[in-house]
């Protein structure tokens, strides 16, 4: 961009001009006028960097008006006055005056003086454009960032139609493991990686980098399918490099959130959608609409208001599905299993205990579910289990908790308390100083969904637990999948090398008992034998001995 000079003269000395301009107008635009008409004029149709000004000619204070009707900054713009230094004229005015220049001087003086504040100008448009930088690029990877994305959005210069974000899983974990040195490189290989998979796109679809492990895909011009294809073979593609760093070898997933919604919602969209997609552990969700998160959020509205209905009036309540011993075909144990009454209807934990968590209701609802457990079983000879998660762990009341109810219904050696070990944990210490509390108060352990992808050898070696509860994903398959019937076993096999038992959930049908009893399960649970029931008094299957 040019640098340009408005020089206002009088008339007879405009041509005079000539000489000057020619000395300037290596990289300036020079301009002369003589009338406050023309000034406005010019104003319009150029940014002004300079004036040159005789005080003879035009009036300062008309100066100011004009500046004044255009709505331009006093101190924006520089002022050169062409005459000898008057202290009233700098304090009557609120103009930029920069200096005064006597006529009578050589016009090198005044070219020297333009040039100066030229190079002024030019240092101030660097420190701009690096500003600009700093705010609009990630400092790691040297993409555009969301801030950058965001004005593209609101300003509509790059008119995008869609939005992937896309999210590198447990890159904490590989943080605090390697180091930063080592995640910042890894982040710098996605960037390169993303950016190598969209170079037959290029100017069709643009990368940015947001904070952190987030990159954001934005579909310039491309159809939804091909949009959508180009980000599942951008997971494809990040889940099958390896990441070589100082002769480790890592491997990474990621996980997308992906708008195709018409409005400017798109980012806070996207954003659902990858939640959403790391909820269901999901590779990928799309968002099609804004009504889609819509009604995700009258749907939880919905369940937060017949939640808290349900606690008003009590409508918590217990179920309780048997354990069955697969050598007795006696019921050993039950599972108690938190249920609502809404409308005289049982309404499963689906519907509303992600909403609990969200209402701050969650660590509530487990306490209820363990008073109402004590109590049933406070005079039954049956063991039988509480869920608990971390969340509930993690709160140091909790265990202050179930000290005052253990004492209150002396049910502390019948009570097991089922864990899930899943991606929610933060602090394995924690975890395992509440087995090791409540096992000093008599009770038992069990280890829920052993074998699902969050299941840890090593941590349940640390563990003094008392049974694992095989993942219902592999029991279910146990009878038909060769996979799954080798993992079962070996976790069985697994279990009985430490003296734990095992519990096998989701036995639905003959052909899956039969072969969790071959494979030596201790028990089985599952609709072959029972649904949960609302009151535990099941105590054998004798039509299963054969």
């Amino acid at each position: 961009m040019k640098y340009t000079i408005l020089f206002i003269e009088e008339s007879e000395n405009l041509n005079k001009g000539d000489n000057l301009s020619l000395e300037l107008l290596e990289d300036s635009e020079v301009l002369f006028v003589n009338s406050r008409e023309l000034i406005i004029e010019l104003f319009k149709a150029h940014d002004i960097h300079l004036i040159v000004i005789d005080t003879k000619i035009l009036n300062l204070s008309i100066l100011t008006e004009v500046l004044s009707e255009l709505s331009i900054n006093y101190d924006e713009i520089p002022i050169l006055i062409l005459g000898q230094y008057d202290k009233d004229i700098i304090e009557d005015n609120k103009l930029f005056i920069y200096d005064f220049i006597d006529l009578e001087l050589h016009e090198k003086v005044l070219i020297n003086k333009i040039n100066f504040c030229k190079s002024l100008y030019s240092k101030e448009l660097n420190h701009k454009k690096n500003i600009k930088k700093l705010l609009y690029t990630d400092n790691l990877t040297q993409l555009p960032n969301r801030t950058k994305l965001i004005q593209d959005i609101r300003n509509d210069e790059i008119g995008v139609n869609s939005i992937a974000i896309i999210d590198i899983n447990s890159f904490k974990e590989i943080n605090d493991f390697f180091g930063h040195r080592i995640g910042d490189n890894i982040l710098k290989s996605v960037a390169t990686l993303i950016e190598e998979m969209i170079t037959h796109v290029k100017n069709k679809v643009l990368l940015y980098k947001f904070s952190a492990d987030v990159y954001c895909l934005a579909n310039i011009d491309l159809p939804k399918e091909i949009f959508e294809d180009i980000v599942v073979y951008t997971l494809g593609s990040i889940k099958s490099e390896i990441y070589r760093e100082d002769q480790h070898e890592i491997d990474i997933s990621a996980t997308a959130g992906v708008t195709f919604s018409p409005k400017n919602n798109k980012l806070i969209t996207a954003d659902l959608a990858l939640n959403a997609a790391k909820k269901e552990n999901k590779d990928y969700v799309v968002f099609y609409d804004e009504l889609d998160n819509f009604r995700e959020y009258q749907n939880n509205m919905l369940w937060t208001k017949k939640l808290k209905n349900a606690l008003d009036k009590d409508n918590i309540i217990v179920y309780f599905q048997p354990l069955v011993n697969n050598e007795t075909l006696n019921v050993d144990k039950y599972e108690c299993l938190v249920r609502m009454i809404d409308e005289d209807k049982v309404i499963a934990p689906f519907f509303f205990l992600e909403v609990s968590k969200k209402a701050n209701q969650y660590r509530n609802i487990t306490k209820i579910v363990i008073e109402k457990s004590f109590k049933e079983f406070e005079n039954l000879d049956f063991e039988f289990s509480v869920n608990v998660s971390y969340e509930d762990i993690e709160d140091k009341n909790f265990i202050y908790f179930i000290k005052d109810r253990l004492k209150k219904y002396k049910v502390a050696h019948k009570v097991v308390w089922e864990i899930l070990e899943d991606e929610g944990i933060k602090n394995y210490d924690v975890l395992f100083n509440f087995i090791n509390e409540v096992k000093s108060l008599g009770c038992k352990v069990a280890i829920d969904d052993f074998g699902s992808g969050y299941s840890n050898f090593e941590h349940l070696l640390k563990m003094d637990v008392d049974y694992l509860k095989i993942d219902a994903s592999l029991v279910k398959n146990v009878a038909t999948s060769e996979s799954s019937y080798k993992v079962v076993r070996t976790i069985i096999e697994f279990a009985k090398s430490l003296n734990l038992k095992t519990i096998s959930e989701y036995v639905e049908n003959k052909e899956i008992f039969d072969v969790v009893k071959e494979l030596g399960s201790t028990y089985s649970q599952g609709y072959l034998f029972s649904a949960p029931v609302s009151k535990p008094d099941i105590y054998s299957y004798p039509h299963f001995k054969e």
